[in-house]
């Protein structure tokens, strides 16, 4: 038997299609429907929080998720041109590159090395 169910992940939604195996327990024991999708607590207070929340400031550079800063590329004072490496963020023992966006100069780092951030945490500021 196979049953689908809506996932949601930080905000995007998946659709996933889950087939029961032989040997596994049965759901036909369960004597009522499943209940609808009803999106967890805490999701839903993380997008009330990033609704509410302002845009970060021009030449803002944030985190595009939640992790631990492995390394701080650059300095204060450092020109950089778009598509140079800023940082690097490690979440579930992988290394996401955080790139700039357009050229500018490196007003300030509001980061360093094993802090913890969260996605859409200001990491840097160009000028």
């Amino acid at each position: 038997m196979e049953r689908s169910f809506r996932i949601t992940v930080d905000g995007q939604v998946f659709m996933v299609t889950v087939e029961e195996l032989d040997g596994a327990p049965s759901t036909s024991a369960v004597s009522q429907p499943a209940p609808a999708f009803v999106q967890p607590v805490s999701a839903v207070v993380s997008a009330a929080a990033a609704q509410s929340a302002a845009p970060p400031a021009q030449g803002a550079v944030v985190s595009h998720l939640g992790g631990t800063v492995d390394e701080v590329s650059v300095t204060v004072g450092q020109s950089v041109a778009a598509g140079d490496r800023l940082a690097t963020i490690e979440a579930m023992k992988m290394k996401n590159a955080i790139f700039a966006n357009s050229a500018g100069t490196v007003k300030s780092i509001e980061v360093v090395a094993g802090d913890t951030v969260s996605a859409g945490q200001v990491l840097l500021r160009l000028g």
